[in-house]
């Protein structure tokens, strides 16, 4: 049977400017949540991102930290044995041509670790491997062609060295996940020369020495992708901005087949940015950042959708505003929903968090 939950209230706004990621992260028991933010009002790409901190008297986030960023699009974090780290893309300051940064914690703050050469970086994943560590970035656009290698680095001990090059066209998303013990790597594409905004998005897997190109899947505009895995299917959601001429478009979840993935369902989006999955009490839910609507412009509603019998329904609207991403967490014992909102008249708006009550 379909199972009710609680709704989403909104609970607190965030102080933010032009948020295009968020996320959480908690580091020696202390909640952190974290936006990368890409573009504001008075600083422009170069707006600082933040780091916020939960209050426990109060139950509320206070900013806790500004990061120096420059265009800052996905915002990663990752441990690696007890060090903790936090990658954020710089996607674009007058260049797309610009070294993106990986920063650690030193205890009491997170200051500049390695300095990573990215073409667009849209968006950066972890992931482990034989018990080696990764991290991947979508690049999107060098300057001259959206033809741009997205880049998969691997952990030294000490740093991370460049490990292969993936071809990509005009990436902005990327995920890393498992199937019957191999990994694979999807990349949502956004745009080609060549194919303009019906160019497919691309899934790889480990051949035991580097990956290898398994399937090619079609996307509009794709600008994000996300595993899920329930009852021991894997799903691949990739959401879809844009096709050319509307934002009002489905965006895509594929089904995995036992040897490739196939079309499962297609879901109504406006110009859909990010998808969230995340599970409450044994139940599958996928959040849905809409960044604009044809008619409601940059006040598109986002959604909740959970996963019911063969197909995901809707389970609640949310008011966002040019959302961008979102990112679930758990607080004593309460399910929260964050989301970043990119803009709506100005860029120097909040972003929102929600709770589910």
């Amino acid at each position: 049977m379909f199972h009710w939950f609680p709704l989403l209230r909104e609970s607190s706004r965030l102080a933010n400017q032009g948020s295009y990621s968020c996320s959480t992260l908690t580091i020696n028991g202390s909640l952190f949540l974290t936006f990368g933010n890409y573009y504001g009002d008075i600083h422009k790409y170069k707006t600082s991102s933040v780091v916020y901190k939960m209050d426990e008297p109060t139950e509320k986030f206070t900013l806790y930290q500004t990061l120096q960023t420059r265009g800052a699009y996905g915002v990663e974090y990752f441990s690696i044995a007890d060090k903790h780290f936090l990658a954020v893309a710089h996607h674009y300051d007058d260049t797309y041509q610009l070294d993106s940064v990986v920063f650690q914690w030193n205890g009491q703050r997170f200051v500049v670790f390695q300095k990573l050469p990215t073409k667009g970086a849209a968006h950066f994943k972890f992931f482990t491997l034989n018990s080696e560590k990764y991290l991947t970035v979508a690049n999107y656009n060098d300057g001259s062609t959206h033809s741009t290698k997205s880049v998969i680095y691997k952990w030294n001990g000490v740093k991370f060295n460049k490990f292969q090059e993936i071809a990509t066209e005009g990436a902005m998303g990327c995920t890393a996940f498992e199937i019957n013990n191999v990994t694979y790597i999807a990349f949502a594409n956004l745009f080609t020369s060549q194919q303009k905004y019906s160019v497919q998005s691309t899934v790889f897997k480990w051949s035991g020495g580097h990956f290898v190109k398994l399937q090619s899947l079609q996307t509009y505009g794709a600008f994000d992708v996300k595993s899920v895995n329930i009852n021991g299917h894997t799903f691949l959601a990739f959401a879809c901005f844009y096709s050319g001429s509307s934002y009002n478009i489905d965006s895509f979840i594929y089904k995995w087949d036992g040897t490739r993935f196939v079309l499962f369902q297609s879901i109504p989006t406006r110009g859909a940015f990010a998808w969230c999955p995340f599970e409450i009490s044994g139940y599958t839910f996928l959040g849905l950042a809409n960044y604009y609507d044809s008619s409601q412009k940059y006040n598109a509603q986002s959604a909740v959708y959970q996963a019911f019998g063969a197909k995901f329904v809707e389970y609640q609207e949310i008011s966002t505003h040019g959302a961008r991403d979102m990112t679930s967490f758990e607080y004593k014992g309460n399910t929260y929903l964050a989301v970043a909102n990119y803009r709506n008249q100005k860029y120097n708006i909040n972003s929102a968090l929600y709770k589910w009550v």
